[in-house]
């Protein structure tokens, strides 16, 4: 564009609608941004991620499998 000139419509409402979707996008981002932040959720082991099709029973023990499974999980850490 030359000095002077003023910007056609269209590159007037290009900016609007571009400054638009920029907000648009970080409405829709905000609460990634703010979990990134916050740092990965602590694994929990005594129960399945929200939403999981399957469910402990509180009342069956686990098995042997299952314990020593549980003994590894918990003395490797946190999942970096």
């Amino acid at each position: 564009m030359r000095p002077g000139r003023r910007p056609s419509v269209t590159r007037r409402w290009a900016g609007v609608v571009w400054r638009s979707l920029v907000s648009y996008g970080t409405l829709h981002l905000k609460g990634e941004i703010t979990r990134a932040e916050r740092g990965p959720d602590p694994v929990r082991l005594d129960c399945p991620p929200p939403g999981h099709p399957e469910r402990l029973r509180p009342d069956v023990p686990f098995s042997p499998v299952e314990r020593a499974l549980l003994r590894d999980l918990r003395s490797r850490g946190p999942v970096r």
